[in-house]
């Protein structure tokens, strides 16, 4: 299907084509591909939390959040939620806690509060969020 700038709908890595780009090797430039990244939350009960984002995977969005929450003075850091490609929220009740992910943070953040309402909890409120969007790389 043409488009608007390529009529003729050549592909990009044709010399004719006006998506064309030369790399300094001589070949056309790759395109590139997404990959997904971490975030987690650690909580030690007693010194609050620690975070991650950004992280290639899983595991170690884990180990770097459980090492955030042990600088921080934490004794019995424990995973409480990992997410990736969105945002991750942390919803404090006066008693416990809630957690929850989307797209963006308002959206988190309105799963996080309708659950914190829907267990019970008072005085729900946003405490903590960040957002782990999967990268392009080459």
């Amino acid at each position: 299907m043409p488009s608007a700038g390529n009529p003729a709908c050549i592909p990009p890595d044709r010399t004719n084509s006006p998506y064309y780009q030369q790399s300094r090797q001589g070949r056309a430039a790759s395109v590139g591909r997404w990959e997904s990244r971490w975030g987690a939350f650690a909580l030690d009960e007693r010194t609050g939390i620690g975070t991650s984002k950004g992280m290639r995977s899983k595991g170690a969005a884990q180990r770097a959040a459980i090492r955030d929450c042990q600088r921080k003075g934490g004794t019995d850091c424990r995973i409480e939620f990992s997410y990736h490609n969105q945002c991750g929220v942390i919803v404090a009740a006066d008693v416990g806690f809630s957690v929850a992910s989307s797209e963006t943070v308002d959206q988190a953040a309105r799963n996080g509060l309708e659950a914190c309402v829907r267990t019970g909890g008072k005085n729900c409120h946003l405490y903590f969020s960040d957002c782990s969007h999967a990268e392009l790389v080459e």
